[in-house]
């Protein structure tokens, strides 16, 4: 399915495909494999030796209107943290997401929003929760939204939402010549608070 978002992209975005990184190296890979101290899922794999990420000095995102990070960023992100999680209760978790921190070193990031949130590989999931789910944490917030099962499940969605139409393309950016996915309310999981799917979450502001 990877590859069905890439042509869609190269179609109807084609500066986010120019900000996509060659493939991470098996080395890199191994090297964060290492610091969490956990097997990276199969799928977790395949993405990344696909692309490691969007060239961070580009401006461009990717699933969910968020900036796909590299490995280098993960491993520099995970490695700032010294004890293994943040303690931090989560003051809303969906179902399969354990509540007692925030973000830690099994919560893997692949996506940056450089401002509140991150999306993760939830390599330690709650008993309700399957391991390599991939979550969103809005850690302004302290919340927790499941948004996959899989990588292999996040790419499908992905894939699935662009040729549905549920991504556009902002126009502010547009017109500073910049290609940036907008995706709608329904699927925006950065903007929980007030899209129409996540009315369960406290604090949610959606009329």
């Amino acid at each position: 399915m990877l590859e069905k978002a890439t042509e869609w992209l190269s179609n109807h975005a084609p500066k986010i495909v120019e900000a996509l990184q060659e493939p991470a190296s098996t080395d890199k890979i191994n090297e964060l494999e290492i610091l969490v101290g956990k097997n990276l899922p199969e799928s977790f794999w395949t993405l990344y030796q696909t692309y490691n990420g969007i060239n961070p000095d580009m401006f461009a995102n990717f699933a969910y209107g968020m900036p796909f990070i590299s490995i280098e960023q993960t491993i520099s992100q995970i490695t700032k943290f010294e004890l293994s999680n943040d303690k931090t209760n989560l003051n809303y978790s969906d179902d399969g997401i354990k509540a007692g921190y925030s973000f830690g070193k099994l919560r893997v990031p692949i996506g940056d929003d450089s401002g509140t949130c991150l999306i993760c590989v939830d390599l330690d999931p709650d008993i309700n929760g399957t391991y390599g789910q991939v979550i969103l944490i809005d850690y302004e917030h302290n919340v927790a939204l499941k948004l996959a099962d899989s990588v292999e499940n996040y790419i499908d969605k992905f894939t699935s939402d662009l040729l549905s139409g549920k991504y556009s393309l902002q126009e502010d950016a547009l017109e500073d010549g910049v290609h940036w996915l907008q995706p709608e309310s329904e699927i925006d999981p950065g903007n929980w608070f007030s899209s129409p799917t996540w009315q369960n979450v406290p604090g949610h502001n959606c009329s």
